[in-house]
């Protein structure tokens, strides 16, 4: 039996960048003051303006989610897959700023009437912005523990109930399902991997 595959896919990116690459937006942040509180021409500034007006570039980073087959290869959108096959899923985050991206949070529910995970296949790696696809899978990975909670690493799978079987994936600080900070540094690309079989 062939199916498409699919996965439901929650994305929390929470991340605060100073500087510009790709799109970005500006936050103007301003000081009102002067003696007693008051807007009253007493601090040169105490209006708003000058040095006492800060602007800064907020950039909004890009969640990709991949399916890839055994020997790495992406799988394009709608490929048929066959009941028991194992695919991976590969999901990643290119930070093209100057700066890190703190508190990288990102949760993934697993359709269970579609795939089941396979325990001890959470991997994360970080490369260089620009990596072929390729080059992302030939990096090196380091493994990750299924495990919930701190002080084990930045990631997790858990399950949330019936049916049996682990179904969310979290990378970073998510509040229900709490794993070690996680960030993207500056120029580089953050990538998960997990492995799963077609039901």
């Amino acid at each position: 039996m062939v199916r498409q595959w699919r996965s439901f896919l929650a994305v929390a990116l929470l991340v605060s960048l100073l500087g510009t690459g790709g799109p970005a937006s500006a936050v103007t942040n301003v000081a009102l003051g002067g003696f007693g509180g008051l807007n009253n021409g007493t601090l040169q500034g105490g209006d708003g303006t000058g040095t006492a007006a800060v602007t800064i570039e907020v950039a909004a980073l890009a969640l990709v989610k991949q399916a890839r087959d055994a020997t790495g290869a992406v799988l394009p959108d709608g490929a048929p897959v066959a009941a028991g096959q194992t695919i991976f899923f590969v999901l990643f985050v290119d930070n093209p700023t100057l700066y890190p991206a703190e508190d990288l949070q990102i949760t993934d529910l697993l359709d269970q009437s579609q795939f089941t995970y396979i325990p001890g296949t959470l991997a994360g790696t970080t490369v260089a912005i620009g990596a072929s696809d390729g080059a992302l899978w030939g990096a090196a990975w380091t493994p990750l523990s299924d495990a919930v909670g701190s002080p084990d690493d930045v990631a997790s799978m858990l399950d949330t109930g019936a049916p049996d079987g682990p179904d969310r994936f979290t990378l970073g600080a998510v509040p229900v399902q709490a794993n070690l900070m996680d960030r993207v540094p500056a120029r580089m690309i953050r990538a998960v991997r997990f492995q799963v079989r077609v039901n």
